[in-house]
């Protein structure tokens, strides 16, 4: 009587998660499936494809853009972890002391994350061409001298796609460390204070520790996001000047889509995937080691 009634449980919940199961085989793992096939076939997406095995690794490794687009990816990851962070901290520190308006200057941080990446793009265009609002201030206090196409010259492109990108991505990471911020303990601080510490003293060794599971969350996010940038260098530069903007995830979609080159597209994307995995159990892994209890 007990097996039956335990083997009708185990069928009630293969019934359950089946339908989920073959949704998910059916839309994620037969697709990356066949993504690993093709990577190593020279396809261009209509015709019959043909097996050519590593080759288009081989030649994927010897790609003067697809490196170019790697090291601005990881130049866009680096910088932006680096400065968005830390900038995030302050701010979420600031923000969390009982200021005047604080509500609403919590909403002005996190508006660039409401809008699309295509409206902040346009936006941010606008703001940036030659003969944008940028420009046009400069002109009016008296700078005209620095004028300049900041998105169509090759020394400022890339610098002003990563300020973009790190004044997106510190509204979200102000939000995680406000939460981060209101879960310590205030009889940590309240201890500290009868101790005679000082305010660097309290951040060094009890804010920041504390801070850390937060820290690994924006962390993860933002090395995943600018890792797959694509929107904002596709829309406002598309990878130019000269490839000073292009991003893997952009090449990938020209290799692709422009280039009808789908089986080298795929490769690009299988290594594109390993990279990602590689780099986030990496950074999960530091981070998570830091981590503290209390």
């Amino acid at each position: 009587m007990i097996i039956k009634y335990e083997k009708k449980q185990f069928l009630t919940r293969v019934a359950f998660v089946l339908p989920a199961f073959i949704i998910f085989s059916a839309l994620v793992i037969l697709p990356f499936l066949m993504g690993v096939y093709y990577s190593f076939t020279d396809w261009d997406g209509i015709s019959v494809s043909k097996f050519i095995g590593f080759d288009n690794f081989t030649r994927l490794f010897q790609d003067s853009n697809f490196i170019k687009a790697g090291m601005n990816t990881f130049i866009l990851c680096i910088i932006n972890i680096l400065l968005s962070n830390p900038l995030a901290i302050l701010i979420a520190m600031l923000l969390s002391k009982p200021l005047r308006f604080r509500g609403t200057l919590r909403a002005a941080f996190y508006m660039p994350n409401v809008l699309s990446y295509i409206v902040i793009s346009v936006l941010w265009t606008l703001i940036l061409r030659y003969e944008g609002v940028l420009n046009a201030i400069l002109d009016t206090i008296g700078l005209g001298g620095l004028k300049m196409d900041w998105i169509g010259d090759m020394s400022t492109a890339l610098p002003s796609v990563i300020f973009i990108t790190i004044w997106v991505s510190t509204g979200t990471s102000i939000i995680i460390y406000l939460a981060g911020l209101n879960s310590i303990p205030g009889e940590l601080y309240e201890s500290a204070m009868v101790d005679g510490v000082n305010s660097w003293t309290k951040f060094r060794y009890i804010t920041f520790p504390l801070l850390m599971p937060s820290i690994t969350i924006c962390t993860f996010l933002g090395l995943t996001a600018n890792l797959k940038m694509f929107d904002i260098p596709y829309i406002m530069t598309q990878g130019g000047p000269a490839y000073s903007t292009s991003t893997i995830a952009l090449v990938i979609y020209d290799y692709a889509f422009k280039g009808m080159l789908y089986g080298y597209a795929t490769a690009a994307g299988i290594v594109f995937l390993v990279l990602i995995l590689i780099l986030s159990l990496f950074q999960l892994n530091i981070t998570r080691k830091r981590e503290v209890e209390y």
